[in-house]
């Protein structure tokens, strides 16, 4: 089986693939491993919020906060869609595509909600110094600013990394928050149940 998969990935990536450095079922440590290597290499996101007539995406220079909690800093301004989008619904995506591999290594995607920041000191605590060139810095943003922080907090991630050989059953990896906020593996349902779910939406 491994040299057949061997096999496969040197016809899907065009070139000799590397030994599997990953097998057997994913875990969390697995899964924040890629997490941090494909975000990483990605160095931007696709931040998608929804709105009336539907999903809107759009691509953003967000900051990751950390590896383990995988929390992102945002910045938008008040008069944006994105902004009155999160006023009405804090649910949000966070999707990073992969540039390895001629951007065939894979993807992740966090889905959570965004919370506001409006102290000046917790703003400098997550500001990125990009974010200067086309925003006012916190410590200088006057009462009425129109210039919003978030503090975006996931509560699943989905990926696919080929290069490491994590991924499932035509489906993404994916982790999700407990109800106390812990990683954890969920449940995978099998192809079966996946059909009988399809058939019935």
């Amino acid at each position: 089986a491994t040299s057949a998969g061997a096999g496969c990935a040197r016809c899907f990536f065009g070139r000799e693939s590397k030994p599997p450095p990953h097998s057997g079922p994913h875990t969390v440590s697995s899964a924040l491993v890629s997490a941090k290597s494909i975000t990483d290499a990605a160095k931007i996101g696709f931040v998608c919020t929804r709105g009336d007539a539907g999903v809107d995406c759009r691509v953003m220079d967000v900051l990751r906060l950390d590896a383990a909690e995988l929390r992102y800093a945002l910045v938008t301004r008040t008069f944006s869609r994105k902004a009155k989008q999160l006023a009405a619904d804090r649910r949000c995506t966070l999707a990073f595509h992969d540039p390895r591999a001629e951007g065939e290594n894979g993807y992740a995607s966090l889905s959570g909600s965004v919370r506001e920041l409006s102290d000046p000191k917790e703003r400098r605590r997550v500001w990125k110094d990009s974010w200067t060139l086309f925003h006012t810095a916190p410590e200088i943003c006057p009462p009425d600013s129109d210039v919003l922080v978030y503090v975006f907090e996931p509560e699943t991630l989905e990926l696919v990394d080929n290069e490491r050989w994590l991924r499932g059953d035509w489906r993404p990896v994916t982790i999700e928050k407990d109800a106390a906020g812990r990683w954890r593996v969920p449940p995978e349902p099998s192809r079966e149940a996946r059909a009988a779910a399809t058939a019935q939406a």
